[in-house]
């Protein structure tokens, strides 16, 4: 007969706040689950930041010693079903504290035909993924006093950015167009234009799903001014890894 073992908690708590070290190889967090070969583990284990971790799922003794590497996104969830789990790594790549969330269930396997039935339903799947909810950590401020075109965000190669508010003000009349190039000043697409009669402030703001440059990584945000009255442009934002 198959003997259930006990219900699983992260930490003892279930949830618990990790502090990340800021490496991406090196845990920030370990915990050992099973030592024993024949036992199972049903559960989910959750990501509950804004922000991209990794978690390693590894074997019990004389295992693979890492199973599976997988990245959970803000808000993802990865179920494990029946699966002989030893040990879980949690990665923070920044030194922030993020919440993380796990539970389940063990059961041990007593001979080898109740083993093949609980290993022939293993499974490993993802749930719950929000994938345009991004952390709002880039804060950015451009200053133009001349009638040209400016760089308001510049991407990294391995990134691209999300826009959440852009606050434009103004000193005088102006004419403003904000819009979206690639690396190269190319591919534009328009976010607005904005005609300002005299001194004043306008707010975009994308609170739902954060408005995201098409061209994806390398790519930039710029402004035209129209005249040399002083223009103040304030951009709140994540920088998007190209894994989230």
């Amino acid at each position: 007969m198959v003997n259930f073992v006990g219900f699983y908690n992260f930490s003892g708590s279930g949830t618990e706040e990790i502090t990340g070290i800021g490496s991406p190889t090196v845990p920030s967090h370990t915990e050992v689950i099973n030592n024993d070969p024949r036992t199972f583990f049903s559960g989910q284990f959750s990501n509950l930041s804004r922000e991209l971790i990794h978690v390693n799922l590894k074997g019990t003794s004389g295992q693979t010693q890492t199973m599976h590497k997988h990245d959970i996104r803000p808000y993802e969830s990865i179920d494990v079903i029946n699966i002989p789990l030893g040990e879980i790594d949690v990665i923070i790549e920044s030194t922030n504290k993020i919440g993380f969330h796990g539970m389940g269930v063990l059961w041990k396997t007593v001979d080898e035909d109740e083993f093949a039935v609980f290993a022939s339903k293993s499974s490993i799947t993802e749930s719950g993924s929000n994938p345009n909810v991004f952390n709002t950590d880039s804060y950015t401020r451009v200053t133009s006093a001349a009638a040209a075109t400016t760089d308001l965000v510049l991407s990294g190669a391995d990134s691209d950015f999300a826009a959440y508010k852009i606050t434009v003000a103004v000193d005088a009349a102006n004419v403003v167009d904000l819009f979206w190039t690639d690396s190269t000043n190319g591919s534009i697409n328009f976010i607005g234009r904005l005609h300002f009669a005299s001194a004043g402030t306008f707010v975009y703001d994308f609170p739902d799903s954060m408005c995201r440059n098409p061209s994806r990584q390398g790519s930039k945000m710029r402004a035209t001014t129209s005249t040399a009255a002083n223009t103040t442009f304030d951009i709140i934002g994540h920088l998007v890894h190209a894994g989230q």
